[in-house]
């Protein structure tokens, strides 16, 4: 503590000791009013960020002589520390809180400076940073002697972070970087110290297939790849009175995720509203945009609600683009009504781009409750393109897919 602090407290302190009072809880209120009236005239006033708050809290921060990283926080009566709670200062400094102490007047504790971004990627493919004390040398013991160290071994490291979800989630062989080298967990310890997780680390070996050293992050290869495809109309036309589903699938890495964590919101619920499940509830006509969210991913949806019932009838074949001559493909055609599939008996048939009878191809079969039909390339040589057509019993949903035939050679 600097010579001005120690005058600041000292005054501060002999203010409190002599105010007159026989009640014990008067006493309290007014040394507490005597440290807030005169907390902001102490040399080591500032104001920080705790966590992730956007508000400043009114603290000291005061030195300590033997490790300039190591310091204590004095909260402004009523304000709170708590051990893993992060403090920034306004230089971008940022520091974690180790332990605090019992004081009835004001919360005060010990912090010590981050010197290490802790990055790795989670069980879902996400990237996690926090800040973290990375000890390299010697860990201070803060027992019963605050100069007592534990001197690591060659290759070891030890890590402390705050603890949350994220941080009590790293398991035994999880694996980080650390400068240019790989540091795999031997040991991991929720239970000692209030509020932290602490990691114990091991030299491990560089894995450049796995491991992204510009980024400093260890097993990058499980980086989650998502995307998120709204599959109804968009725009979507719909009516009063009416129901749909929004229609999503989301993809990890190539793969259809089975039971994605989806969010819903509506830009104006009192036009339409829509559930966990994605289903739209409509409650006026008009225009509203329905956000969908999965894995850090946005998708937005139009929607408009005409004051009348409105139908709006789809279909799609899913095929081969190309057959070649004297071969055959399946095609399947789906049908939507509002963006909501539908089952329906399917009928196709195939024309020339022109709409006028093909000699290019033709329909070999089709199943209409299967809604699929065979595509065979005719064996007279002639290449061109030919147009599938698929319309639904009613005939109010049709579809078109074009089919080029080709020479083998």
């Amino acid at each position: 503590m600097e010579v001005g602090e120690i005058i600041a407290y000292k005054s501060l302190n002999a203010r409190i000791k002599n105010s007159p009072s026989s009640v014990p809880d008067f006493k309290k209120n007014q040394n507490i009013n005597i440290i807030s009236n005169d907390f902001t005239n102490s040399l080591s006033y500032e104001e920080i960020a705790l966590n992730d708050s956007v508000e400043k809290s009114p603290v000291h921060i005061l030195s300590n002589g033997k490790i300039p990283t190591i310091k204590s926080i004095v909260m402004y009566p009523g304000l709170e520390i708590k051990a893993g709670d992060k403090v920034t200062q306004d230089s971008g400094s940022q520091w974690i809180c180790l332990h605090v102490e019992d004081n009835s007047l004001y919360s005060k504790g010990k912090i010590e400076k981050c010197n290490f971004d802790l990055k790795w990627i989670d069980q879902d493919g996400f990237i996690q940073t926090f800040p973290s004390i990375l000890y390299f040398n010697a860990r201070s013991n803060f027992g019963t002697e605050e100069d007592k160290v534990m001197n690591l071994p060659a290759g070891r490291r030890n890590i402390a972070v705050s603890k949350n979800a994220n941080t009590q989630s790293i398991q035994r062989d999880a694996r980080f970087i650390i400068g240019s080298e790989a540091f795999k967990v031997i040991d991991t310890d929720y239970m000692s110290d209030d509020g932290l997780v602490n990691l114990s680390l091991q030299s491990d070996q560089i894995d450049p297939v796995k491991d992204n050293l510009e980024l400093g992050i260890a097993d990058y290869h499980n980086l989650g790849k998502y995307e998120l495809h709204i599959h109804n109309d968009n725009p979507l036309s719909l009516s009063i009175n009416q129901s749909a589903r929004i229609n999503v699938r989301v993809i990890r890495n190539g793969s259809e995720i089975s039971d994605p964590q989806l969010e819903y919101s509506s830009s104006n619920t009192d036009l339409i509203s829509v559930d966990e499940q994605g289903i739209i509830t409509i409650h006026e006509s008009g225009e509203t945009i329905i956000t969908v969210s999965a894995y850090g991913i946005e998708k937005q949806l139009n929607i408009y609600v005409a004051p009348t019932i409105h139908y709006d009838y789809a279909a799609t074949i899913d095929g081969a683009n190309d057959i070649y001559l004297n071969r055959e493909s399946t095609y399947v055609a789906n049908f939507y009504n509002n963006g909501l599939q539908i089952s329906d008996e399917s009928s196709f048939s195939l024309t020339n781009l022109d709409g006028s009878p093909t000699l290019l191809a033709s329909i070999s079969s089709q199943d209409p409750i299967a809604n699929t039909c065979v595509v065979k390339a005719n064996s007279n040589r002639k290449l061109g393109t030919v147009i599938l057509h698929v319309k639904n019993s009613n005939g109010l949903s049709n579809g078109q897919k074009e089919i080029k035939i080709k020479s083998l050679i």
